[in-house]
């Protein structure tokens, strides 16, 4: 559960420097569309589902191409934002805005090394760009390649220490390599220059509940509700701080906000299975079972091991009963 709260904040962060990569204003001044032009945009991107740019975009201004290349991000039509911002450098291979973009299209459709060579040439240009740097650590961390995620967050923390994104970024990366005590400075820091973003403050809770600090855990969740009070993840934390206390009935309902009925009991059962309550937690898997029958194979194998281990456990008691 942990790893795969953490890759959905990974994806996030990439979700993030897309839309950031969108809003980058181009160098040059954008002219109005001739008719002409416009008439070959509609033949290509009229209604329904947009297809992959062709031979017919050769004619159009580079300024255009990039326009339909944002457009085309905007919309995760990745591939063909690719071969969009692959024209426009054919034809202005010194537009690093461009080359930024393109690392973006890169990372966004999981070709991390290749997103990374983009953002390293970019780089090399225009050392201050923070977005590309910041493109490049992700992409690190997407290859689960952490120290060299951390090295890059950590430049961006240097270049602009009141970046709450870098810190946030830093201490995401220290977390993932499984130091969640030296992550909560950063991810503190980061929830300081950021207040009005949840996402800080989740991550936070993730870390106390790394070190299995539950009463700090719900207090960053609290903090983190009291700005989206329906936000999902948060939910699910609180759902396990409040199991890691035994508050079962109470993680129940934070689970059940995070999720439905049947992933609650799951998830609570999980929690009844660690703590050796083999009865309840194949209570609650049955229960998951019966309200998604076909479609929860999980609930399926942690009631197979909690029988297991019930069953186990009454065999232990049988022979103790027999020796005395």
């Amino acid at each position: 559960m942990r790893s795969r709260y953490l890759a959905q904040a990974a994806a996030l962060a990439a979700a993030a420097l897309m839309m950031a990569a969108c809003s980058k204003k181009p160098d040059a001044p954008v002219r109005a569309l001739k008719q002409s032009e416009i008439a070959k945009l509609q033949r290509i991107y009229g209604p329904g589902k947009m297809e992959a740019p062709s031979e017919d975009l050769q004619g159009l201004l580079p300024l255009r191409q990039e326009a339909l290349g944002d457009m085309l991000l905007r919309k995760r039509e990745y591939d063909s934002s690719l071969v969009t911002y692959l024209q426009v450098l054919a034809e202005q291979p010194e537009r690093h805005d461009i080359r930024y973009k393109l690392g973006v299209a890169l990372l966004l459709t999981g070709q991390y090394e290749a997103a990374r060579q983009e953002f390293s040439r970019v780089l090399a240009a225009q050392p201050q760009m923070l977005e590309a740097r910041e493109g490049l650590g992700l992409a690190y961390l997407q290859e689960k390649k952490n120290p060299e995620a951390i090295q890059e967050f950590r430049q961006l923390v240097a270049q602009d220490p009141a970046r709450g994104k870098s810190r946030y970024l830093l201490g995401l990366a220290t977390l993932l390599s499984g130091r969640p005590r030296e992550a909560i400075p950063e991810l503190e820091a980061a929830s300081r220059l950021e207040p009005k973003n949840p996402l800080p403050y989740a991550a936070v809770a993730q870390a106390y509940l790394d070190l299995k600090n539950y009463s700090q855990a719900l207090t960053w969740v609290k903090r983190g509700l009291e700005l989206d009070p329906n936000h999902k993840k948060l939910h699910h934390l609180q759902g396990l701080a409040l199991a890691g206390q035994q508050r079962y009935d109470e993680a129940f309902v934070a689970f059940l906000k995070a999720g439905d009925e049947a992933q609650a009991y799951n998830n609570v059962g999980v929690h009844f299975y660690l703590d050796g309550k083999y009865e309840e937690a194949a209570k609650c898997f049955q229960k998951a079972l019966e309200l998604r029958p076909t479609h929860y194979q999980e609930a399926k194998v942690n009631l197979d091991r909690a029988l297991e281990k019930l069953q186990s456990q009454m065999l232990e008691g049988g022979k103790k009963g027999k020796a005395n």
